[in-house]
């Protein structure tokens, strides 16, 4: 079994000096590419990119792929 983490704490950036930018197009490219090498386990809080981590992951991924996470404990 593969275990490795993807963590959202630092995306590309649209603007570099707005901590809050988050380059969607650059974001949804990694995280399907890291799916697509069989990884499933996400890092992300609201804090990270001043909550837009969890909003550019959520809106990318919703209904990409399967959400049954159960083996990730």
């Amino acid at each position: 079994m593969k275990k490795l983490g993807f963590g959202l704490m630092r995306l590309p950036q649209t603007n570099p000096e707005d901590r809050s930018s988050v380059d969607l197009e650059k974001t949804k490219a990694m995280i399907d590419k890291y799916m697509d090498a069989g990884f499933t386990y996400f890092d992300t809080a609201y804090v990270y990119h001043g909550g837009n981590s969890e909003k550019a992951f959520g809106g990318r991924r919703e209904g990409d792929h399967s959400k049954d996470c159960s083996d990730h404990r």
